[in-house]
């Protein structure tokens, strides 16, 4: 058996950052996406470079969460009035009444100069390029342009979401859907979900019936710490710590020791 971990939004916060150190140095974290339009941008590359160089650093590309690294007056179709992205909610909105409200021209600036605040900072380009919270056709299409242009991994193509040949680590989380449609992702919902008891419950019994077998088995997760940035900025609030928990848990500990699992990354499909 091969595990693959992953922890989006690197960078996000100092808190996110914190806890995603935390897996990075004393869980089973194989890699991280970094995002570099944030003001804990470059504390989050001191924090990787110093404590767990050995996880792959990555880039997520973000048209959705702060401020932009272009001059927001050379993308207007991604945010608001007073320079900040679009929200992915304010995004969907937009493409309800308009499916053309983002230009590429927008999107392609935007994540070319991401990248290249990455190159800057790390001092190389990412181990991989995936998109954070929000997508359409002319998004996707300038992602793949970006990938392209740089010669990165594409997470968007390598473990895609709906293939079946990999095993998913997962159940315990995400939204409760009410009867009208709408969704609960209170707080208390997010701490009522806990990944450690799940583990426990349900998911140890499955991953041990098949931890002898040639199978890729992927945990993506949204660890990290809280802090009050963060409930700014996403409704991925109380869920973070539980899986950081999860990540840095003995039982996850355990089980890849007593199974011999090994541990792998985006570098594994090279």
């Amino acid at each position: 058996m091969k595990l693959f971990v992953q922890a989006d939004d690197y960078g996000m916060t100092t808190g996110v950052t914190d806890g995603i150190v935390a897996c990075g140095r004393d869980g089973v974290l194989t890699q991280t996406g970094l995002f570099t339009n944030m003001p804990s941008t470059e504390y989050a590359v001191k924090k990787w470079k110093a404590e767990m160089p050995h996880v792959l650093l990555g880039q997520d590309l973000n048209l959705s969460t702060g401020r932009p690294v272009t001059d927001p007056k050379r993308i207007p179709s991604l945010v608001n009035e007073d320079g900040t992205f679009l929200t992915s909610r304010q995004h969907r909105v937009k493409q309800a009444e308009d499916p053309d409200h983002v230009r590429y021209e927008d999107a392609y600036l935007e994540y070319d100069n991401q990248v290249k605040r990455f190159i800057e900072l790390v001092g190389d380009k990412p181990g991989y390029i995936g998109g954070h919270a929000f997508f359409n056709d002319v998004t996707n299409k300038a992602l793949e342009d970006i990938i392209a242009k740089y010669g990165c991994r594409n997470a968007m193509k390598l473990i895609d979401p709906w293939d079946k040949s990999f095993v998913r680590m997962t159940g315990w989380g995400g939204p409760v859907i009410k009867a009208d449609k709408s969704y609960d992702y209170s707080v208390n919902t997010q701490l009522a979900q806990d990944p450690i008891a799940y583990w426990n419950e349900t998911l140890k019994e499955k991953m041990e019936a098949i931890a002898d077998q040639d199978v890729l088995c992927v945990l993506h997760t949204h660890a990290g710490f809280l802090d009050r940035d963060l409930y700014k900025l996403s409704s991925f609030s109380a869920v973070r710590p539980m899986e950081a928990a999860f990540i840095c848990s003995k039982e996850l500990r355990e089980f890849v020791d007593k199974y011999h699992v090994e541990l792998v990354n985006y570098s594994y499909f090279d």
